[in-house]
């Protein structure tokens, strides 16, 4: 029973069962290694740039990328970034359609959390380092509109802009282009 009302006990109840960690030594020990190598692993990855960082990285990549626990400042000062990207999509079908495909922008309450996880695929997909990811993510386009008719050709296109200062009423003004056309072949079509 939880509590000490008569000042007995640790205010835990031993037949709780909490589960193997928390029951014996090892298992205590176990996670509290599992822990101490996450808190080492994220502060390696977030050290500044420098030879130690470079040789302790190897280390702990694959478990930071693995549970995608990294971390990027660059966006923060000192040099915050000065370019706006955004992703879209044309999807062309066969009776002449055009669709603008925009990726999903959150809701007020749960939003951000489904939104996050589109905008780092954005990040990525935008970037001519991560071409890999072109095809794959006009095939999955193409394979999402297969219902509202033949999809016959997707465009990935790419729109940037300079970020006005802080406080000034700048008019952003953006700058589109066509990173990556991709005509679907018939057995893919729908």
């Amino acid at each position: 029973m939880l509590g000490t009302d008569e000042g007995e006990g640790t205010g835990v109840d031993e037949g709780t069962g909490y589960g193997w960690f928390h029951d014996s030594r090892v298992g205590r020990l176990t996670l509290t290694g599992v822990i101490a190598f996450l808190v080492y692993a994220l502060v390696v990855w977030n050290l500044p740039a420098s030879s130690v960082r470079n040789d302790l990285r190897p280390g702990v990549d694959r478990v930071v990328q693995t549970m995608a626990i990294y971390q990027q400042w660059s966006v923060f000062a000192p040099n915050p970034t000065t370019m706006s990207i955004a992703v879209e999509a044309d999807i062309h079908m066969a009776s002449g359609e055009v669709i603008r495909h925009t990726f999903p922008d959150g809701g007020d309450l749960f939003g951000a959390y489904r939104e996050y996880r589109w905008r780092k695929w954005e990040r990525r997909v935008r970037l001519d380092s991560y071409d890999h990811l072109w095809r794959p993510t006009a095939q999955w386009l193409a394979a999402q509109y297969a219902d509202d008719g033949t999809v016959e050709r997707v465009v990935l296109i790419r729109h940037f802009s300079e970020t006005p200062t802080p406080g000034r009423d700048d008019e952003r003004e953006w700058n589109s282009f066509e990173f990556y056309d991709y005509d679907v072949p018939p057995e893919e079509a729908g």
